[in-house]
């Protein structure tokens, strides 16, 4: 005998036999034991990479001097590694939509773990080289995994709320990174990230493949099986039944087209062209003042251990700025906070650059940190809902990698604006940086809220 639709979670998975109910009823979960699991899972893999990727701000000092590296080499160092990640997110991206996030996302840990481990026993400025760029690969690679993975399991009504809130986790990642070089040395600190690295084994086994995925490449019972564990791990009566959403392009069917063409599909490619800008501006102004934004406290008179040490206080301000933004943003929307962080962040930029003492410059620094969070936390949970399921990962990928570019190029522009106009007009010019960011989201973005990620592009 067939059961009814108000039968057992088990049951109403078994009738859920299109791709447009599954969704429907991955919408419909209640936030369950194996959402946490998946979540804290996630969280720690994101958070271990970017300790990786933070861990060059503290030991480039060090590893210079025992190498003889000049200030060139230096340069050329941090550089290869945003290199390795631009590579990293678009080769990653790519193959998360054809083969599936969880390999991939297990593979890029295992590759910046391994790149980590021969860090560790580089001998000279060449083998440092070759191996911060592949470990730019790993890191670069696992950003979009994740942040694909974490958006097709959280429902609307959590997910802005989740990924606004991982950059809490990079926060945290700078203050670890930190105190690990500067207890064990910077070696040893690289040996840590590899040991650190095989909790991709925990990933393997933790985390079950995006269901989403699945659905878009017609695996519809494999699909079933992990909804059902989902299902079965809700309380009776939690699961909230929901209307299947009308049939969108990708949503049903294996995409025609490939991942890469689909970014600039119908009406994709506008949101396409609002991630790469969002990502490309935000980052090269986000990047030129993190490396620069100690030499102005000690431009102002404070010490060299004075300046570290404040820069790390100021960076702790990012914690309340990325928590009230991610409260925000299932409240007021997307748009409306990542403009108005990104205005007052611009407006905090300008008053940092033209701070006249180093207790103005203190404030006005933990100002800054505390927009400029706010801003990556809706920047972090907007990207993910503006690419439609077949290209999810890529659309992420390319942005991100639009991102690393600007990291590059960001501080590698500001000493030639510091040379000619001074501070003051550096920091203008990176402010006017930010405004260009919500300019493109106010110009070309929509509101996500309170979508599914198949209504968001619709």
């Amino acid at each position: 005998m067939q059961s009814q639709p108000d039968a057992s979670p088990a049951s109403i998975g078994i009738l859920s036999r299109t791709g447009p109910e599954i969704m429907a009823r991955l919408e419909g979960l209640p936030f369950t034991r194996l959402h946490k699991r998946f979540i804290t899972i996630i969280g720690l893999a994101y958070l271990f990479d970017a300790a990786d990727v933070a861990l060059l701000t503290f030991v480039l000092a060090p590893i210079s001097a025992e190498f003889h590296i000049d200030k060139l080499q230096a340069g050329t160092i941090a550089s290869i590694a945003f290199v390795g990640m631009a590579i990293g997110s678009i080769c990653s991206g790519w193959l998360c939509d054809r083969f599936g996030r969880r390999p991939v996302f297990t593979y890029s840990m295992l590759l910046w773990g391994a790149a980590s481990l021969f860090t560790a026993f580089t001998w000279d400025y060449g083998s440092l080289l070759t191996a911060r760029f592949f470990t730019g690969i790993g890191m670069g690679a696992e950003l979009p995994c994740a942040m694909a993975l974490a958006s097709e399991f959280l429902t609307k009504k959590r997910r802005g709320t989740f990924l606004g809130s991982a950059q809490v986790l990079v926060i945290m990642s700078f203050l670890i990174s930190g105190g690990i070089t500067l207890l064990v040395g910077w070696r040893t600190a690289f040996i840590i990230m590899f040991v650190l690295s095989m909790f991709s084994f925990v990933v393997r086994r933790g985390v079950p493949e995006s269901i989403r995925w699945q659905v878009t490449h017609g695996r519809l019972e494999d699909a079933q099986k992990t909804l059902a564990r989902f299902e079965a791990a809700a309380p009776p009566g939690s699961i909230t039944p929901v209307t299947p959403p009308p049939p969108v392009e990708g949503s049903t069917v294996p995409a025609s087209r490939g991942p890469l063409r689909d970014l600039f599909a119908g009406g994709q490619g506008k949101r396409t062209v609002t991630a790469w800008m969002m990502w490309f501006f935000q980052l090269m102004a986000q990047y030129g003042i993190t490396i620069w934004i100690a030499k102005l406290l000690f431009d102002n008179g404070a010490s060299i251990a004075a300046s570290i040490g404040t820069t790390m206080l100021m960076q702790v301000w990012g914690i309340p700025g990325a928590l009230t933004s991610s409260f925000l943003l299932e409240r007021l929307g997307r748009r409306p906070i990542y403009v108005a962080a990104a205005i007052c962040t611009a407006a905090a930029a300008f008053w940092y650059g033209n701070a006249p003492s180093p207790a103005v410059a203190i404030v006005a620094g933990s100002v800054l940190q505390f927009f400029l969070s706010a801003m990556t936390s809706a920047l972090n949970a907007y990207t993910p809902e503006l690419f439609s399921n077949s290209c999810r990962a890529t659309g992420i990928g390319t942005a991100t990698a639009c991102g690393r570019v600007s990291s590059v190029v960001g501080p590698l522009v500001v000493p030639a604006i510091l040379l000619t106009w001074g501070y003051a007009a550096t920091f203008v010019v990176l402010g006017l940086c930010f405004l260009a960011a919500a300019t493109a989201v106010l110009a070309l973005g929509r509101e996500t809220r309170g979508k599914s990620l198949e209504e968001a592009v619709q």
